[in-house]
């Protein structure tokens, strides 16, 4: 289990969880089955919104407050090359999607388990480099005032209900030091309000998916 020293891991926790999710439904996808197809693709919809999103801030906000700190530029240069492969594989995906839904065979099915295969190896590749060489530098960091200037842009950057449909797909089946780490950042009542209002399309339309 990765060590949550600051947000950024408990997004990468739910990312996995996600992948997992997808994994399962396609192994178990049944045959022929449209709505099943359509019901994948809103939920790859949001977690690629979630994906792109998290990169975005990443490399707009965050890594440059961290370059202000003292991060080491190549480190940080090799990551945005590893977010790139992670684009290319998530167009890859992005078809692999658009064709179950209009093709909804097992052996389609059986594609598109495949393109995620290769999403999933550059997503931990990245996560796994990130959270090794970038991660603790980033949360010995997060007092100083350019990160947490960093942290007001990033709220800043999201409407409401994007940080409601954020903030519910965090805690969409995560486990006890997830929740933790999640309440150090955002105040209970704040997860609270903007998860189950503000964000509650997400409980009707994406969570209900993997019920």
């Amino acid at each position: 289990m990765t060590e949550h020293l600051t947000m950024n891991t408990v997004i990468h926790a739910a990312v996995r969880r996600d992948l997992d999710r997808f994994t399962q439904a396609l192994q178990s996808f049944p045959a022929g089955s449209a709505e099943r197809a359509r019901q994948l693709l809103g939920a790859w919809r949001n977690f690629h919104k979630q994906l792109d999103d998290h990169h975005h801030d990443e490399e707009t906000i965050f890594w440059p407050a961290l370059r202000e700190v003292g991060a080491d530029d190549s480190l940080v240069g090799d990551l945005g090359g590893e977010h790139e492969k992670m684009m290319t594989e998530l167009a890859s995906t992005d078809v692999a999607m658009d064709a179950l839904v209009g093709d909804p065979s097992a052996e389609q099915a059986q594609r598109t388990l495949r393109a995620f295969g290769q999403l999933r190896a550059a997503v931990e590749s990245h996560f796994e480099h990130e959270e090794r060489d970038l991660e603790p530098f980033a949360a010995s960091k997060m007092g100083t005032e350019p990160m947490q200037r960093a942290l007001k842009q990033v709220r800043k950057a999201h409407p409401a209900g994007e940080q409601g449909v954020f903030m519910a797909w965090l805690q969409d089946g995560a486990d006890d030091s997830d929740r933790a780490a999640l309440a150090k950042t955002i105040p209970a009542p704040v997860l609270f309000v903007f998860a189950r209002v503000v964000g509650r399309s997400y409980t009707r339309d994406i969570a209900s998916v993997w019920n």
